[in-house]
């Protein structure tokens, strides 16, 4: 085969995915819409209001063919903004419907042609229990998306909302940037392709996530799981598109929502998604504050101070009576990483540390060598062309101690970042790190690969596939063996999993409390030891 029919039947494949979404958008569009059709039953517009926690709502009892959809029309908000006191996409005549009075939250509201219409009195057939007995789930009472949420007290942050039971069928939402409207940009002539490493197409930047995941749904569809998944393009940073999803394309009518986004428009999503009781997984963010507040929250990557946790238990496990020298340069983004391994450190007590700044000092060798058998962990983060020269000058100092070699711990994968790493030098340094890349005496990782090349013609080149896969697995399997209370008491890590994934709630919200810390050895990462 040439290298240009290699390259041209990559590119096939990567167009027959993006040829998969877009058949799965449009059908995801064609649903939503059905979800979302107005009633039938004309919407009377109560006048009836009532105050919670400082906001003004109107006060709706919900009518036979009613929808949230044709409620919210008639009172002119926006669909998201409906609060009610179960889930908000299967109301029963009777059900009580709390809409915002006169646009207090995210979403612009146009004002009543009535400008009365608050003093106005109650409609004649409005039920008789009083507003003030009506339930309104705190989980559920809408707040400003751009507008930090109260911080809970220690007693509610840990404690899960009650969510519906999934039926047979699951729902997912992918929330993702596609950009699917610039598709017809994409070129598959043999000049281009063969430039392919001079032009890239921003349709391809998240497209291996897609396809993990997908990935995890056929595997389960042929084991008679069934799960309909609503794609739903999000292009760039886009907030206004975020609020359009959960407006009009039933982001919310999900039992999960999975959003791989950009910083604004994820908050934006779990914002929404927090307001509408739907839980909401980050597959790639470690910012812990993500699930301070939030209990719909749903973090994939593990917490740096999980990962920190990790070293210090691979330390003692491995060298009892090691030393720990901790390298820094003083930055402004080491400092909460290097008091967070203080804390943890100070709270243990059984590791010695010494602190040493790079920039400040020269004596790192010498005052290593008089140390033997010491462990390492460089937190150094500096702008990229500094970091290479540092990188270089550490594993070399390192590297000179021949006897009693010191080990070397890093919170990011060195092999993965810098191309032309020394192996050798990481090799005697029995480098310990996260997120490594494939490992081929692993038969779980063989078998991904094996069933990832045969979907999609190619290997992945990223871990967004590795994520992906292994989140849609365990969440899905969780929910169909503990439906609801998956929520409450998720299932341990499965054997299936590339990496392992257990959640748990230190916070509001969910985090992924097992970190896999991997050491090399024959040139190979393998699992460290922690406990």
């Amino acid at each position: 085969m040439t290298q240009h029919t290699a390259r041209n039947r990559k590119w096939n494949w990567k167009l027959l995915a993006i040829a998969s979404l877009i058949f799965n958008f449009q059908f995801s569009i064609f649903n939503s819409a059905q979800a979302q059709a107005p009633g039938t039953t004309p919407v009377k517009i109560s006048y009836e209001t009532q105050v919670i926690n400082g906001r003004r709502y109107y006060v709706h009892i919900v009518e036979k063919g009613q929808t949230v959809y044709s409620i919210s029309k008639a009172y002119k908000v926006q669909s998201y903004d409906a609060v009610t006191h179960k889930d908000i996409h299967f109301l029963h005549p009777g059900d009580t419907v709390w809409l915002p009075h006169r646009g207090q939250f995210g979403a612009q509201t146009e004002e009543y042609e009535n400008p009365n219409v608050a003093t106005q009195a109650p409609r004649p057939d409005s039920p008789s229990t009083p507003p003030s007995q009506r339930p309104v789930p705190a989980a559920t009472t809408p707040a400003q998306p751009s507008t930090p949420a109260a911080q809970p007290s220690s007693a509610s942050a840990t404690a899960p909302p009650a969510v519906r039971k999934p039926g047979q069928t699951l729902r997912i939402s992918l929330l993702m940037p596609l950009h699917l409207n610039q598709i017809d940009e994409i070129s598959t002539s043999k000049f281009d392709i063969e430039q392919r490493g001079k032009k890239t197409y921003r349709q391809f930047e998240f497209i291996e996530f897609y396809e993990g995941l997908r990935l995890a749904l056929d595997q389960m569809a042929e084991r008679g799981v069934s799960v309909d998944l609503n794609v739903i393009d999000i292009p760039n940073n886009s907030t206004d598109e975020v609020r359009q999803a959960f407006a009009s394309r039933g982001a919310a009518q999900a039992d999960f929502i999975v959003a791989l986004l950009f910083r604004d428009a994820f908050d934006q999503a779990a914002a929404l998604a927090r307001d509408s009781g739907v839980y909401i997984v980050n597959p790639m963010a470690t910012r812990s504050e993500l699930c301070a507040e939030n209990p719909f929250m749903v973090k994939i990557q593990p917490s740096v101070s999980s990962q920190l946790a990790a070293m210090l238990d691979n330390m003692h496990a491995e060298r009892p009576d090691g030393h720990l020298y901790i390298v820094h340069g003083g930055s402004g983004s080491e400092k909460p990483i290097l008091n967070e391994l203080r804390r943890q450190l100070t709270e243990r007590g059984d590791i010695k540390y010494t602190l040493f700044n790079w920039n400040q000092s020269g004596k790192l060798t010498s005052t290593l060598k008089a140390t033997p058998n010491c462990h390492v962990i460089s937190l150094y983060d500096h702008k990229s062309d500094q970091m290479r020269i540092y990188v270089s000058n550490l594993l070399n100092r390192l590297s000179a101690i021949k006897t009693g070699t010191p080990t070397l711990y890093t919170l990011t994968d060195w092999t993965q970042e810098y191309a032309d790493i020394d192996f050798a030098q990481l090799q005697l340094l029995g480098y310990h790190t996260f997120y490594t890349s494939w490992d081929m005496t692993n038969a779980v990782h063989v078998e991904f690969l094996k069933s990832y090349r045969q979907h999609y013609g190619t290997e992945p080149t990223s871990t967004l596939a590795a994520t992906a896969y292994d989140l849609t697995t365990y969440i899905v399997d969780g929910l169909r063996r503990r439906s609801n209370l998956f929520w409450e008491q998720p299932i341990p890590t499965l054997n299936t999993l590339i990496h392992p994934l257990h959640l748990s709630r230190p916070q509001a919200g969910l985090e992924n409390d097992q970190p896999q810390l991997f050491r090399m050895e024959g040139l190979h990462f393998i699992p460290a030891t922690t406990r």
